[in-house]
């Protein structure tokens, strides 16, 4: 799997590219270095699902490999996502 960056770049990353997708529709969004402590902690929140959730595609498309190549996948443990 490809390193992912830390939570904050991410989630920086992903707000302001979120935030030029939707200003190219008409639909304006406060700027990332002006957003509140509790708005940057949403935004932290929601790059830690985006990393859960490309952990868990990463780990269904290793089964579905393994699947078809007849081989044992390898499982992660589970774990909390942390954010």
């Amino acid at each position: 799997m490809t390193t992912m960056p830390g939570s904050l770049p991410l989630a920086r990353h992903y707000y302001e590219t979120r935030r030029e997708v939707l200003a190219a529709c008409g639909t304006e969004m406060t700027p990332w270095y002006r957003l509140t402590a509790e708005e940057r902690d949403v935004a932290v929140a929601e790059a830690a699902i985006i990393v859960e959730a490309v952990r868990r595609a990463n780990e269904e498309h290793a089964a579905l490999q393994a699947a078809f190549t007849g081989s044992a996948p390898t499982v992660d443990t589970p774990r909390v996502v942390e954010v």
